[in-house]
């Protein structure tokens, strides 16, 4: 009876030291490793089963050259997939939660352009270029760019990313010219 009560303490033991680890690395991992938001990542959930129990680990995994190029093509060379090449210009705070722009810009020369796409290698890792010049006919102020995978103006729940600059009351014949640069880190 002695050596069934040594065992099930040992176990729990176990447990506890187990719990404990994965517990501290799963904080490590969720709450303090903050990655570039052009940072694709992902992580592997391992379960254990045992007669002692299930236990999950939470493992970090290495994304592929071939899985970034897959991604970076998806997101912006022509084919099957939709493209993310259309740049807005309008008023905005950047913001994560944004889906569009507070206020597109839709005329004046404003309005959404298909951007010049580039597809290239930085550091090893796959990126691309998305690039518009913008040449006003009228003066409008603006403070934020947004890169779609729509060309609808002012249409929503396409923007992919959005960057605000300094406030600017541009004139006519004025030019802008934003370039977006994605690069996919995955390694």
């Amino acid at each position: 009876m002695e050596l069934s009560k040594r065992k099930l303490f040992l176990a729990v033991a176990l447990c506890l030291i187990i719990g404990t680890v994965n517990g501290y690395a799963i904080s490590k991992i969720a709450f303090v490793s903050y990655y570039h938001p052009m940072t694709p990542t992902a992580n592997v959930f391992v379960t254990i089963q045992t007669e002692m129990g299930t236990y999950d680990l939470m493992n970090h995994n290495v994304i592929t050259d071939i899985g970034e190029n897959q991604t970076g093509y998806r997101m912006g060379i022509n084919g099957t997939h939709v493209q993310t090449r259309w740049i807005s210009l309008g008023n905005a705070t950047a913001d994560a939660s944004l889906t569009k722009l507070t206020t597109e810009a839709t005329t004046l020369g404003a309005d959404r352009h298909l951007g010049t796409y580039v597809n290239y290698t930085s550091g090893g890792d796959f990126a691309f270029n998305v690039t518009h010049k913008f040449t006003f006919t009228g003066a409008i102020t603006l403070n934020c760019a947004g890169l779609h995978w729509s060309d609808v103006d002012n249409s929503d729940n396409n923007m992919f990313a959005c960057a605000d600059f300094t406030q600017t009351a541009f004139a006519n014949n004025w030019n802008l010219t934003i370039t977006w640069s994605v690069v996919f880190n995955g390694n």
